[in-house]
């Protein structure tokens, strides 16, 4: 396999929203009520949001493999939680064939890369408490739960946990 990491362009829209939607199909059909989950399932509405994100320069890697785009991730430099000189990593994402193949930790190399070049002493994200595989992830790469928690605005109130890593 031959994996390439690398900035979205806007012809990337597309892609990058098929793989939010089936990653999302994938890994939180069990978390987020199937009711309100197909809300965020739209195709459409999702290569719109990455578009204006493209056009705004918010940092989007589209991760490839064999040329087939696999995964992404989207970040930023500023947090909003006003954590001091500390990026967010909003997403990460990739199609299920893809998971546990080494595009996910291509991805999450190449964004700690760019927020430390930005400035960034530190790196957040947050996740569900009960996405046992995704916090393995993270822990495997270094992130530490902080001990913060907050409840997801799905009816089911989910609970999502504060990672942090010092880059």
């Amino acid at each position: 396999m031959k994996y390439e990491i690398r900035r979205a362009r806007i012809e990337d829209a597309e892609s990058l929203a098929n793989i939010i939607v089936e990653s999302w199909r994938s890994a939180y059909i069990d978390i987020i009520p199937k009711d309100e989950i197909v809300r965020f399932l739209d195709k459409e509405r999702r290569q719109k949001q990455f578009e204006k994100f493209i056009q705004d320069d918010e940092i989007i890697l589209l991760g490839t493999c064999d040329d087939i785009p696999s995964g992404l991730v989207f970040a930023n430099k500023d947090n909003d939680e006003g954590l001091e000189r500390c990026g967010a990593i909003y997403s990460i994402y990739l199609l299920e064939e893809y998971w546990g193949k080494g595009l996910a930790t291509k991805l999450m190399d190449e964004i700690i890369n760019i927020l430390k070049k930005e400035g960034c002493k530190r790196a957040s994200l947050w996740v569900f408490e009960s996405n046992i595989r995704a916090r393995t992830f993270y822990e495997k790469h270094g992130f530490i739960f902080d001990g913060t928690k907050k409840y997801s605005h799905f009816s089911n109130k989910p609970i999502e946990l504060r990672y942090i890593l010092d880059i």
